[in-house]
């Protein structure tokens, strides 16, 4: 079978959508935009990539050539395919999670922060029974050693956590806030650590809240879980 001509408006669409995904990912990378700014220009890029490739592959199959727009559109696909594949996650559509349901620990400084000025920074209701059933797991921590004791551990902890930076520490109340940042987006979670006297010594709760989205991935319930196994390494 003879090579066809390639399909020079086809290949620059291609290379289009790939710069898309790859410019998605820089400016959020080197913060150039809002988090959500780059990861709908990722997100557009990579399905439309994704659909190219297809595209690509089917005139492949008819003769014509891949050729170099071709290839980026591929790669970009794949790339963007192998993305969600990662993040993916099981969990319900919320993105605050926390190990006190009935009385989950507030936001107190996150609340002064600017990008939350304004933002309802309550936990919701209807999120309890929804938690409930993905994380029933993620409950209160007793720990033999004073709440003062314990905070400082915990406040050492979170400041040796990577891209956390902890924003305050207030020992007449017990808590502590902080931010994470993801990596590539910059999307940020608040977080706070509240230490209360408990007969025994003390007890511990946490929180963790997306900035943006309806679903986290799970991400806030890992983090959970991460904190609180390092927690219970520290404090022994």
């Amino acid at each position: 079978m003879l090579m066809q001509k390639r399909s020079p408006w086809l290949d620059r669409i291609g290379l289009l959508f790939s710069l898309l995904l790859l410019a998605g990912l820089l400016v959020a990378w080197l913060r150039l935009a809002p988090a959500l700014t780059g990861f709908y220009l990722f997100a557009f890029g990579g399905l439309a990539s994704v659909l190219m490739t297809l595209v690509f592959a089917v005139r492949r199959l008819r003769g014509h050539p891949l050729g170099f727009a071709g290839f980026c559109s591929s790669a970009a696909g794949i790339l963007f395919v192998a993305a969600l594949l990662t993040a993916s996650g099981d969990g319900p559509q919320i993105n605050d999670f926390t190990t006190d349901r009935q009385d989950p620990p507030a936001f107190v400084h996150a609340r002064t922060l600017p990008p939350n000025l304004g933002r309802e920074m309550s936990y919701p209701a209807d999120y309890a029974a929804q938690q409930e059933e993905c994380c029933a797991d993620l409950a209160p921590q007793n720990f033999a050693a004073s709440p003062a004791e314990t905070l400082t551990a915990a406040t050492l902890l979170a400041e040796a956590q990577p891209r956390w930076e902890v924003v305050n520490v207030n020992p007449e109340t017990g808590t502590l806030e902080a931010v994470a940042t993801t990596m590539f987006f910059g999307f940020q979670d608040d977080i706070v650590v509240r230490v209360a006297a408990a007969p025994s010594g003390s007890i511990v709760d946490m929180r963790s809240k997306s900035r943006d989205g309806k679903s986290d991935l799970g991400a806030n319930a890992a983090r959970i879980r991460v904190f609180q196994n390092q927690l219970s390494d520290q404090i022994r």
